[in-house]
């Protein structure tokens, strides 16, 4: 006699919960000197190491700006509702938190002879984290500079994370921070909180998320603007090998100042990759948690273009500004300037810049180099060795060679 034997229905496959992809609100700088622990604040903050490249791996420092995007929470039932994390999840009581908002970290390289990467990542800032380690003299060299260059980018919202305090005793602590506010005050920017933070051990994260929360807002952008956006980044997204009919066009990355942007749209690059703009369409939308159906202004973002990905390879297209045909201002070699040096912590002035001499100049996100040919009464003529886009009020950071390095002495008003 056989055996009957009983057959059970197959289980359904449980539906997998989509997450839909969020554009974050603002970027947020994570600005100081060299080894100050900028990049290990960001991962502790994000989950994400932003030094990627393999020269960065190698030294050991950034190079390049570093992006990583993260949600903050508030979790209604821990510390009387004030226990601010980076998970949904709460991992004191282990319930649901409520979302607060998504924002984009822009790591800037602390290293004296990257200052104008540094600048060029303080364009698209709203916002800032100005790392000062604990256990050195402050101000330092870049921890000046970058302060520096906050105030030429306009951010007037900044937070200070005094890391590394797991290196000092109590009194060290509280001298570096009376040393801190000494210094913040000297560069007008009073009644900036300061939280100490050991960024390797995730000490104090909870105090940082909450006071970034509520010291940098969201800035109100103007969506009903024609599309404005600073290009920081360009890639070529293909494979080594990759068939021909399977190749995906070069992508840009960046972020948006004004207006907004869709598949489909037609978009002018200008100044252009050797100086002509160029038109493209776009063919994706995407944002660091996935692709996105539209993008405005506010955090970072990428778009897919048509454009030959070999023009848009390691960074190639850094600098350009993206709009709508028609509504970009044209591309110039010639800058009419009313130029402020910049005061420096112990109240001496930058060395002056003459004539015939060459500067560097930081453009939005683009670097240019030129030379003086102009410069009297505090206003400056200065031939450009590459094509800008540039915007009648426009600040623009100025810097000189001193030394073996490039120093930020002054910044100019596009006149």
């Amino acid at each position: 006699m056989s055996e009957k034997k009983e057959t059970k229905a197959p289980k359904k496959a449980k539906k997998e919960k989509k997450v839909e992809a969020t554009q974050a609100e603002l970027n947020i700088g994570m600005i100081g000197h060299v080894d100050h622990g900028k990049t290990s604040l960001t991962q502790t903050l994000t989950g994400k190491w932003t030094d990627t490249h393999s020269e960065e791996l190698k030294r050991g420092i950034s190079i390049r700006l570093g992006y990583a995007d993260i949600t903050f929470y508030k979790c209604a039932k821990c510390n009387e509702g004030t226990f601010y994390i980076n998970k949904e999840i709460c991992p004191i009581c282990g319930k649901k938190a409520k979302k607060l908002r998504t924002v984009s970290f822009v790591d800037a390289p602390g290293h004296e002879t990257l200052m104008a990467t540094m600048l060029s990542g303080a364009a698209l800032m709203h916002g800032a984290v100005l790392v000062i380690a604990a256990n050195e003299k402050c101000p330092q060299p870049q921890t000046e500079e970058h302060l520096t260059a906050l105030k030429i980018a306009g951010v007037k919202n900044l937070v200070v994370a005094q890391n590394k305090i797991d290196l000092v005793d109590k009194e060290e602590a509280l001298k570096s921070m009376k040393a801190i506010n000494d210094f913040l005050e000297k560069n007008r920017y009073k009644d900036v909180p300061i939280i100490p933070v050991a960024a390797h051990f995730g000490t104090n994260i909870d105090l940082l998320i909450e006071t970034i929360e509520k010291s940098i807002p969201t800035p109100k952008f103007d969506l009903k603007k024609p599309l404005l956006m600073h290009c920081a980044r360009s890639f070529d997204i293909n494979k080594p090998g990759e068939k021909l009919e399977k190749l995906k066009g070069g992508v840009l990355g960046g972020s948006i100042l004004q207006g907004k942007v869709k598949e489909g749209d037609n978009i002018l690059i200008s100044p252009g990759p050797n100086g002509k703009p160029i038109e493209t369409t776009v063919v994706s939308v995407s944002c660091a948690s996935g692709p996105i159906k539209e993008a405005h202004a506010g955090g970072l973002i990428a778009i897919g273009t048509l454009l030959d990905p070999v023009i848009t390879q390691n960074d190639k297209m850094r600098g350009q500004v993206i709009g709508l045909p028609g509504k970009v201002s044209k591309p110039v070699t010639r800058l009419d300037l009313k130029v402020e040096q910049v005061e420096r912590a112990v109240g001496t002035k930058s060395a002056n810049i003459k004539t015939n001499e060459t500067i560097v100049l930081t453009v939005g996100t683009m670097p240019a180099v030129g030379t003086v040919t102009k410069y009297a009464n505090n206003s400056m003529t200065v031939a450009l060795n590459n094509s800008v886009v540039v915007e009648k009020g426009q600040k623009i950071a100025l810097s000189k060679r001193e030394a073996t390095r490039w120093r930020l002495v002054a910044f100019g008003i596009v006149q």
